[in-house]
């Protein structure tokens, strides 16, 4: 955060010695007691312009930059020596009031109560709504307007005071930063920065470096892996996607900046790098479910307290013969926000990495029931089974006959692109296909086989990407007990 002002107090410059519990703008009444700070880089806090209603509305004013809230309290000054001390120096400033109430002018006790919740870092002033006095001001300078609020409240023999101060900024969006060439299948390794060594960056995704100064708190990376991504809350039309793929998870967090600025960072980066945003939320529209939102992501399946100002969204890109797709959940909780970070690449399912043999088919008919098969080979829309199929078909013809008591379903399976009679037929004609030529070919007795195709109806991935309709298009042997 960029500050840049001397500290002010009853009208006379003073610079101030606690420089992390007083803004360097207006410094904090002597003796004050500071009960709570928080502070964001970047973000929107709507100012109260007029007085609460009955009905507990009134009117704001939005204003963007580096945000600082504090809650002092005062033992033995009254509530207006401290608000004349603050206007004094407002004046002393060239401030312009916008807006300001003194005593019964704000309102009722439950509405004045009200008014300096809005400003409170804690959400809360509990008993210090007595006596109350509020102003709003603004400041034009050199580098940008700063508005700031005051609500002054007592209780008994303690005086409080909410303020509430923005220094207003463009935004900075660009500081995430996407390694292009990674998209290239040309991974550069990412340089050392002030925030982390070597060695701790190196555990960050290739696609992007990390927020400038967060720190990871968890992260996995698992080779090709099942995982959904929910659709943002509202999105209309739109379904989870289950995805399969390379994936890597990342818990950040990052102090004393807001989600705001997170998101315009991430959003800018992503799309920089091509990539189109397929659903998102942002802060009210994410919903009461945000928190489950954020857990159903988290490599620790759980945001704790950080599902507060979310925004959440999922991008894609297509990338030669693979997909990429990002997660990003990012919630706050004080001054701190954290991000969830997901990145899955849905490349070719490596196949002929497991051996089909016919040990490898028993033990997964033994383990599981049944097996799955990927070495079958059909042309697009037939059921002639081609010849690079042999060596597969001849690894279940000798599981069947050094298992002479097995009997097998032979399921024939379908993506869900066509129609779904077609696919139901084409799976049926594609099983029958495999039952016929270990018959024909291998000498299996038919009795021992019995075809059976299902189409679409029991995909092993998602639909949504060509990665997962390639691990749907396949034949299963399913052990069969008469």
């Amino acid at each position: 955060m960029k500050r840049f002002f001397t500290s002010l107090l009853l009208g006379c410059l003073c610079f101030s010695a606690q420089a992390n519990t007083e803004h360097p703008l207006i410094s904090a009444y002597p003796e004050a007691r500071l009960r709570k700070q928080l502070s964001y880089d970047y973000e929107t806090f709507r100012f109260p312009t007029t007085v609460v209603s009955e009905s507990q509305s009134y009117d704001v004013m939005d204003a963007t930059g580096d945000l600082y809230q504090y809650f002092y309290t005062i033992k033995g000054a009254s509530t207006l020596k401290v608000y004349e001390n603050y206007a004094a120096a407002l004046k002393a400033l060239d401030f312009t009031i916008i807006f300001s109430c003194l005593r019964e002018a704000c309102g009722t006790e439950q509405t004045s109560k009200v008014l300096g919740e809005h400003l409170s870092p804690e959400g809360a002033v509990y008993n210090y709504y007595h006596k109350p006095y509020y102003l709003l001001a603004k400041k034009n300078t050199p580098k940008g307007k700063v508005i700031g609020a005051w609500f002054i409240g007592g209780y008994e023999d303690e005086t409080a005071v909410q303020q509430v101060i923005v220094e207003t900024e463009p935004l900075e969006n660009t500081l995430i930063k996407v390694d292009a060439a990674y998209l290239s299948n040309k991974p550069q390794a990412t340089s050392p920065t002030e925030t982390a060594d070597a060695k701790e960056l190196s555990k960050d995704h290739k696609l992007f470096a990390r927020y400038p100064g967060a720190a990871l708190r968890n992260h996995e990376t698992v080779d090709y892996e099942t995982m959904t991504l929910p659709a943002a809350p509202g999105s209309q039309g739109q379904q989870p996607l289950k995805l399969s793929g390379d994936l890597a998870r990342h818990f950040y967090i990052i102090k004393d900046t807001s989600t705001l600025k997170i998101y315009e960072n991430y959003k800018q980066a992503l799309d920089s790098a091509g990539f189109s945003i397929l659903s998102h939320c942002e802060l009210e529209a994410c919903g009461k479910e945000a928190q489950q939102l954020g857990n159903s992501i988290s490599v620790e399946n759980a945001v704790y307290n950080y599902y507060r100002k979310p925004y959440y969204l999922v991008a894609k890109k297509a990338v030669d013969e693979r997909e990429v797709y990002v997660a990003l959940f990012i919630g706050a909780y004080e001054s701190e926000a954290a991000v969830q970070q997901v990145i899955i690449e849905t490349e070719t399912l490596a196949t002929d990495l497991i051996k089909v043999d016919a040990d490898s088919l028993k033990q997964q008919l033994e383990a599981t029931g049944k097996a799955l098969i990927y070495g079958i080979y059909f042309d697009t829309g037939k059921a002639v089974v081609k010849p690079e199929s042999r060596d597969t078909l001849k690894a279940i013809a000798t599981l069947l006959t050094r298992n002479p008591a097995l009997l097998l379903y032979v399921v024939g399976h379908t993506d869900d692109t066509g129609t779904r009679e077609n696919n139901v037929t084409l799976s049926q004609q594609r099983a029958a296909a495999v039952v016929d030529n270990l018959v024909k070919q291998h000498g299996i007795a038919p009795t021992r086989l019995l075809a059976q195709g299902v189409g679409p109806f029991a995909p092993a991935a998602s639909n949504d990407s060509d990665t997962g309709r390639e691990k749907n298009r396949r034949v299963e042997l399913v052990k069969r007990l008469q």
